[in-house]
């Protein structure tokens, strides 16, 4: 079996595949396992992870993680067309690892940046900036699907 890395990385090739009616149950299946395997990840490796107290900026940034996930699935749901739209899920789980991957090394990134850019500031300066950043880092990607779903909810599908 060939690997094709476009099934990773290219929002726009599996947006063609979805319009086309081409992306197999078996591929949609795979999508699926991997959200959910990277959201236990996410979500569970705070707990493994041993700390003498939770910051306020942590806390601040979990809640606004959980309020932004809730609000930009409902905002993707919306944008597949609502009550009238089909096959949300068929479409969220590709789309969702294929924009995400890039959103996920972004989440790194830009914290490391704001280090650097703000170097000499106090440790709370930095934790707040960071978690600031992560969360519009979650609504840029939410955004980002929105507009995938979008342009195949006004499309008849296959």
């Amino acid at each position: 079996m060939q690997f094709n890395h476009r099934y990773l990385w290219s929002a726009a090739f599996i947006t063609n595949l979805l319009r086309s009616g081409r992306l197999s149950e078996a591929a949609t299946f795979r999508y699926f396992l991997a959200i959910m395997t990277f959201d236990w990840w996410q979500f569970t490796i705070f707990r493994i992870t041993p700390v003498s107290s939770i910051s306020l900026s942590s806390m601040a940034s979990s809640w606004a993680g959980f309020a932004v996930t809730v609000l930009g699935l409902v905002y993707l749901y919306y944008k597949n067309g609502g009550n009238t739209g089909r096959q949300f899920l068929q479409r969220y789980f590709p789309l969702s690892l294929t924009v995400g991957w890039k959103f996920f090394v972004a989440s790194f990134a830009v914290p490391w940046l704001l280090t650097v850019v703000l170097a000499g500031q106090s440790d709370e300066i930095l934790d707040w900036s960071a978690s600031v950043s992560i969360v519009l880092i979650n609504i840029l990607m939410f955004w980002r699907i929105g507009t995938h779903l979008k342009s195949l909810s006004h499309e008849v599908c296959a």
